[in-house]
């Protein structure tokens, strides 16, 4: 799970029972539009260990011929347990984890039909590394999931943009042009405006000098 990049309560959930059924399985993985997937990890390994440390080929018979009925038990029970249920939005399938690769490639060899018997009862067995692929799988169709969600959230947040951008442009614009006409109306005042205030100035000014010298003169005796 570590490896695939899975995260408790995140990616998935562990030991946790079902809704509307009694069942605990022992892992719960999270899939797209709240759907999900189980997965049971209890497997039958006696008869196989016993089927190793035999030396017996009457037993090691035995032994195999046991286990691979305790397989077959074992998928049964699966089947029971309300894995699968629609009212827990689960899928169609249930996953069987077999906790050594070479246990896995023991029942393909001796008998192929567990395999396919299965998958026709909607179970899949998995070794270390076919859990591996569909956990890849799964977290694949979470990120793309995810980034089509994402995709859309953009989308939507980008025109949402577009329609302030262009407001905030318009209001830009406005605000030129009356920056352009308050500058033409200033050079106006610093030219015409100004040149036709300083002509009565500079009228005054020459009354003010002309005044001045009449006052600094003689004035004439009256006869």
């Amino acid at each position: 799970l570590r490896m695939a990049g899975f995260i408790e309560g995140i990616n998935y959930r562990k030991q946790k029972s079902m809704e509307a059924s009694s069942s605990i399985p022992d892992f719960t993985f999270f899939l797209p539009q709240n759907l999900i997937v189980n997965m049971d990890v209890k497997f039958p390994l006696d008869n196989y260990m016993k089927f190793l440390n035999s030396d017996n080929d009457t037993e090691k018979e035995q032994c195999k011929s046991q286990f691979l009925k305790d397989v077959k038990a074992r998928i049964k029970e699966v089947t029971t347990k309300d894995y699968i249920n629609p009212r827990e939005n689960t899928v169609d399938y249930v996953l069987v984890f077999i906790p050594n690769e070479q246990v896995y490639a023991f029942i393909n060899e001796h008998d192929r039909s567990i395999l396919d018997d299965a998958l026709k009862s909607k179970v899949i067995l998995c070794s270390p590394l076919t859990l591996y692929a569909i956990l890849a799988v799964i977290r694949q169709a979470v990120d793309n999931f995810n980034l089509e969600k994402t995709g859309a959230q953009i989308l939507a947040l980008l025109g949402t943009f577009k329609i302030q951008w262009n407001k905030f442009t318009e209001t830009m614009k406005k605000m030129g042009d009356r920056i352009a006409s308050a500058q033409k109306e200033y050079d106006h005042l610093i030219t015409t405006r100004s040149n036709q205030l300083e002509k009565p100035l500079q009228q005054i000014d020459e009354l003010r000098k002309q005044t001045e010298l009449e006052s600094d003169g003689k004035i004439p005796e009256e006869m």
